[in-house]
């Protein structure tokens, strides 16, 4: 007992004398050059060179959520870098990822809902400031239009500001204005070996509202957006290898419209039943997988975000082995030449 006693003592000698010395401004120079540099070097690494198709999750969360970023998924080729969505948080999942920004070619918008669209201006500054060599194209349903020239009217001072500061040859101005395309359900872009086609979802009131196909030497992948399962969301993902779709738990939401009913908030209650019939339930989704060639499906969107290891359960509950939840910072490798998804992460 009196050697422990002993020992703690010691610790806490050192522990006071490491406190102390922190108290230094010498010490903490030092410490500051070494924290700084180290900083510098990994943001200095380049984005690893793969022969995939990579997609990352930047957002995974719906409004009802905590914790996570709001739907934002990455697209990644040896040649290629696209967006689909750019809720709130998304872009610092972005940069933790160390997405290679100044490569971005394109930002797809699935609908104008405020947790798809809210960081639309962050990933336009981010990927200008990292070198980006045109302007940002944002492509988007019927709409997108009015939504780029509020951004961009809404932004006009703080590019000013940015430019103003840094100079025009490190922000050339033009290159800070985000530029739009309007699109429609089928093929709306075909660069080298990728092919982007656009589908129409059901997600009532919503309309137009789209999801995305990516096709690229073989892999492929949808991303959603929100919406019911139709018979688009059928005929899109024939013959898929991944599937993201927004998901809802009935049980939960329902638990939780119920809960706040019964404690008189009539108006959350209300608010909470209304997403039931315009988001996929797990149920149909799980069928989806069975009547079609899906090899994985990933629910991200996630109405609500399970809290805890029980609503992850309930959320999970029926799912088949090639069915997951998304988690920001995870991400899936699909190698070329190989029926393979390798998922990374948390």
């Amino acid at each position: 007992m009196k050697k422990v006693i002993i020992l703690l003592l010691v610790v806490a000698a050192v522990a006071g004398i490491g406190q102390a010395l922190l108290k230094l401004p010498s010490v903490q120079d030092a410490l500051l050059v070494r924290g700084t540099a180290a900083v510098a070097e990994r943001g200095a690494e380049a984005f690893p060179e793969s022969t995939s198709l990579r997609v990352f999750v930047c957002g995974s969360a719906s409004p009802l959520g905590m914790g996570q970023a709001q739907a934002c998924i990455a697209v990644v080729t040896p040649e290629h870098f696209y967006l689909i969505d750019s809720g709130a948080g998304s872009t610092d999942n972005i940069n933790r990822m160390g997405l290679p920004t100044e490569r971005l070619q394109g930002l797809l918008l699935t609908h104008f809902h405020s947790d798809h669209i809210a960081e639309i201006y962050e990933v336009n500054l981010g990927s200008w400031v990292a070198g980006r060599p045109a302007p940002l194209m944002v492509y988007g349903p019927t709409g997108v239009g009015e939504v780029t020239s509020a951004v961009n009217a809404g932004y006009r001072l703080d590019r000013i500001y940015r430019t103003g500061h840094h100079g025009e040859a490190l922000l050339p101005p033009a290159l800070g204005v985000l530029q739009h395309k309007t699109i429609a359900p089928g093929v709306i872009l075909e660069d080298g070996d990728l092919k982007i086609t656009a589908y129409a979802t059901e997600h009532p009131p919503i309309e137009p509202a789209v999801g995305y196909r990516f096709d690229y030497r073989g892999r492929s992948v949808v991303i959603s957006g929100d919406g019911n399962v139709n018979g688009d969301t059928r005929e899109i993902v024939d013959d898929l290898d991944l599937l993201l779709h927004d998901a809802l738990s009935v049980p939960t939401v329902t638990a939780l419209s119920e809960a706040l009913g019964a404690a008189e908030r009539p108006r959350q209650s209300k608010i909470v039943a209304d997403v039931l019939d315009y988001h996929a339930s797990t149920d149909a989704l799980i069928e989806l997988g069975e009547q079609s060639n899906v090899d994985m499906v990933a629910f991200y969107h996630l109405v609500p975000v399970p809290l805890n290891g029980v609503l992850e359960e309930v959320f999970k509950r029926g799912m088949p082995d090639n069915f997951l939840l998304a988690k920001d910072l995870m991400w899936f490798d699909l190698p070329i030449d190989s029926d393979e998804i390798i998922v990374n992460g948390p």
